[in-house]
């Protein structure tokens, strides 16, 4: 599976016995067998209750936003998670259906997939759910909009539409375009794939499927680093380890990961080179960090 997804118990814990007393903030949570988990660092993980996926911790790791499936009617929903307060808030993302939060660098906004009722297109809201904004209207793409992700700053959005890959900044003009023609055209993409930005500016960190085939039939999955400048990419994971879903601490790229034809899914860690490469959390995926 190239996703993990969590599905547990609606909240039913205390907040009073775990989230009492001096204020909790923690340092990175993930997603394992067993369900979704926040850590501080020193400590045991936290086992986090709520019915969703795609988890992400906000910058001051006090909260948890992550795709709802709760909804009676079964479309999904964007929540946020206190892990002070013990609460669960529902936002009001001006859509029927809509999924993926991001937090901004900053922890101020969300940016997430939102259906318009026709296709996919890219909206963002305010962390006092208050003021949602168009980015990415699918008005000129014929498959829609997905997978933000922000830049360092939090001054920009990085978008795809199966075609290429768009630089917005916050009032929805396009900086820069990448089409994937210029990427390496024997890799292929699913409207699941990320591009982030690294602190520079100067390269996008992405995975991607390879022409040759994996064992369950699916094309095995890689992470490749694009120079903006050279117009080139180069893959940085190593051969022998199906990595996908990279997200950024600094410089260093952390990713889902998998030793070829092995079942056993973990986080692994590596410079923007490739270099260093290591398990960074063994049995685990979807790992999202307080700040970067």
């Amino acid at each position: 599976m190239k996703y993990l997804y969590f599905l547990a118990l609606a909240f039913c814990f205390s907040a009073c016995s775990l989230f009492s007393g001096k204020k909790k903030c923690f340092d990175y949570c993930y997603v394992n067998g067993k369900g979704l988990y926040a850590v501080a660092y020193g400590k045991e993980p936290t086992r986090i209750f709520v019915n969703g996926s795609d988890p992400r911790l906000s910058p001051d790791g006090r909260q948890i936003a992550y795709t709802d499936v709760g909804a009676r009617d079964g479309q999904r929903r964007v929540g946020v998670f206190d892990l002070e307060a013990g609460k669960v808030t529902i936002y009001d993302t001006a859509c029927h259906n809509c999924y993926g939060p991001v937090w901004s660098p900053d922890g101020q906004y969300l940016v997430y997939n939102a259906w318009t009722g026709k296709r996919w297109g890219i909206k963002y809201t305010d962390r006092d759910n208050q003021h949602p904004v168009v980015l990415a209207a699918p008005t000129d793409s014929l498959m829609g909009f997905s997978s933000p992700t922000w830049s360092a700053d939090g001054k920009k959005i990085v978008v795809q539409d199966m075609a290429a890959v768009y630089i917005y900044d916050l009032n929805g003009r396009v900086l820069q375009t990448v089409p994937f023609q210029q990427l390496d055209s024997s890799l292929s993409f699913s409207s699941a794939t990320t591009f982030v930005l690294n602190k520079r500016e100067d390269k996008l960190v992405y995975w991607a499927g390879m022409e040759d085939k994996s064992r369950n039939g699916e094309p095995p999955t890689a992470v490749f680093v694009h120079d903006l400048g050279l117009g080139k990419s180069v893959r940085i994971s190593p051969k022998g380890y199906e990595c996908w879903q990279p997200v950024l601490k600094g410089d260093t790229v952390f990713c889902n990961g998998k030793h070829a034809g092995s079942p056993k899914e973990n986080i692994y860690r590596m410079d923007l080179d490739g270099g260093h490469f290591a398990l960074a959390y063994k049995n685990k995926t979807d790992v999202s960090f307080a700040s970067r």
